[in-house]
């Protein structure tokens, strides 16, 4: 499952390219976009800052909409 709003935030920019700049592997940062790693609070809080926006919106605000759907669709 793709975190939707890291992919759109990220636009055109290559995820290496994103890695480079944040100073993370690229294996990193395609890890936690595509949910295979939740990173530690610091990682959050760099992800945060670079796409300006909070914590919560980049990455809890799709876990509750995902916890959602699945309630609703049972």
């Amino acid at each position: 499952m793709i975190n939707h709003t890291m992919r759109k935030l990220r636009g055109e920019l290559s995820q290496r390219d994103l890695a480079k700049e944040l100073g993370i592997p690229q294996s990193t940062y395609a890890m936690i976009e595509t949910n295979q790693r939740f990173p530690r609070r610091d990682l959050q809080m760099k992800l945060a800052n670079y796409f300006d926006v909070t914590v919560d919106e980049l990455f809890f605000n799709q876990i509750d909409h995902e916890s959602r759907s699945k309630t609703n669709s049972a």
